[in-house]
């Protein structure tokens, strides 16, 4: 008989006490998977009291899902934990001097390691103020991503690409959260500078009107869409700038694509020129083209 197979049945127990162990550890797995189910049953109820405590309005959802999905992640850690010490214990080890040394690698961890410290304490902040959860559209360094999920140490983002970012809450020094409240963009129009600024100001008011007093956009925006006036002059054109404000997500991005559509119908309608509408003088070179019938000797065309 060979020494590694002496060495294996040493480690292998007796048959009465293999089946005590495997016994022990099936109850602790099924302990561990039960206790796991009744504290998601907990968090669930949580989440719901939560969107409850905020009218089931969208941020509160979007509270109650991030905060879930921090205490589901949480649970299951400490419970696979639990079954596996317990496990280590009822094959015969003693789990005491291993807890020890867990706890000073933790320590150590902490000085070794500031930058997970770092993340951590970050996280709980963002938590704890409710800076952004799953869901929200935020901005950081530029960059425009949607929240797919958060931890204590990172989130995850999912840009306009389809690309999944895994940012370190530490790396977050200024967070624009383009979810919450309210989103107002600016609708600018580019005026021929030799055009009736007062007749064009007003078609801008009839359109802007026009489109608020409808029922379709009247529920989709916080006010009518107004008309802030003349927003700069140069020798090229007048800048006119018009107002869209709705509630965060498509809709105000929807409401300002419609009022551009009208506004150039309204402009072209009225012959209001546009910057980069100029009429191009053409002369033709052969005074025998110019003498032709029908042929002027300039050309307009626009």
């Amino acid at each position: 008989m060979s020494p590694a197979w002496i060495l294996i049945t040493r480690l292998i127990p007796e048959s009465e006490r293999l089946l005590d162990i495997g016994l022990r550890l099936g109850i602790a797995i099924v302990f561990g998977f039960l206790m796991q189910r009744v504290l998601f049953l907990i968090v669930a109820r949580s989440e719901n009291w939560i969107e409850r405590v905020g009218h089931g309005s969208a941020m509160a959802k979007k509270r109650s899902k991030t905060i879930g999905q921090i205490f589901r992640s949480l649970i299951t850690v400490l419970v696979v934990g639990g079954v596996i010490l317990y496990g280590l214990e009822v094959f015969g080890w003693d789990v005491r001097p291993l807890l020890a040394t867990a706890g000073i690698a933790g320590v150590a961890l902490g000085f070794g390691a500031q930058t997970l410290v770092r993340d951590v304490i970050a996280g709980i902040f963002i938590i704890a103020e409710d800076q952004f959860g799953v869901g929200d559209l935020i901005e950081i360094n530029g960059k425009a991503a949607t929240v797919e999920a958060l931890t204590v140490r990172c989130a995850t983002l999912r840009d306009f690409n389809g690309f999944l970012h895994f940012v370190p809450n530490g790396e977050m020094k200024i967070v624009v959260n383009r979810s919450r409240g309210w989103n107002r963009l600016a609708v600018d129009v580019p005026i021929a500078h030799d055009e009736d600024l007062d007749r064009a100001l007003e078609i801008c008011r009839r359109a802007a009107a026009s489109m608020s007093a409808e029922p379709a956009w009247r529920e989709k925006l916080l006010d009518e869409i107004q008309v802030w006036g003349v927003e700069s002059l140069s020798p090229t054109e007048m800048l006119i700038r018009l107002v869209v404000r709705a509630e965060p997500g498509p809709d105000v991005h929807e409401a300002a694509r419609e009022l551009r559509r009208r506004l150039h119908g309204a402009l072209a309608e009225s012959e209001i020129r546009l910057v980069g509408q100029r009429e191009i003088l053409i002369s033709p070179s052969d005074p025998a083209q110019a003498r032709r019938p029908g042929l002027s000797p300039d050309v307009r065309a626009s």
